[in-house]
């Protein structure tokens, strides 16, 4: 149930950020697929009794992908959403200074924050568009 929802979620955030989030929106929607394809492989390839190396550096990558857009962008929602991603890549951090860390609560972790960073881009971009659509035309 956790999947499918994560997969709906997903597919929406992706499709509203193309169709309404403008050029940060489209380019979000890339950054996204691509991480979450190359998540599946990477996480078949570790184990969560340790730190998941190949899963550290897809979420790092997606992270540095965030962090430029955020840099690049007017909206505040990048600010979240990479906020979000910074949050999963500290979890794997932790895993590597604490070798004892539980691997349940390292899954979990790990897991749980791309809800927030889905959450914050769909209601960001939604913000963006009230905003541009509540502006005073010029006289």
């Amino acid at each position: 149930m956790i999947t499918v929802t994560f997969w709906l979620l997903t597919l929406f955030t992706c499709g509203f950020a193309t169709l309404c989030g403008g050029r940060d929106g489209r380019m979000f929607a890339i950054f996204l697929i691509v991480s979450v394809l190359l998540t599946i492989p990477a996480w078949l390839a570790g184990s969560w009794q340790g730190t998941q190396i190949w899963l550290l550096m897809v979420d790092g990558l997606f992270f540095v992908s965030l962090v430029w857009l955020m840099l690049r962008s007017p909206s505040y929602w990048p600010i979240w959403a990479a906020a979000s991603q910074m949050m999963t890549v500290l979890t794997h951090v932790v895993t590597l200074i604490i070798e004892t860390f539980s691997d349940r609560i390292y899954e979990g972790l790990s897991t749980v924050w791309v809800i927030p960073l889905l959450l914050f881009t769909l209601i960001g971009i939604e913000q963006d568009r009230k905003h541009s659509h509540d502006r005073p035309y010029p006289a």
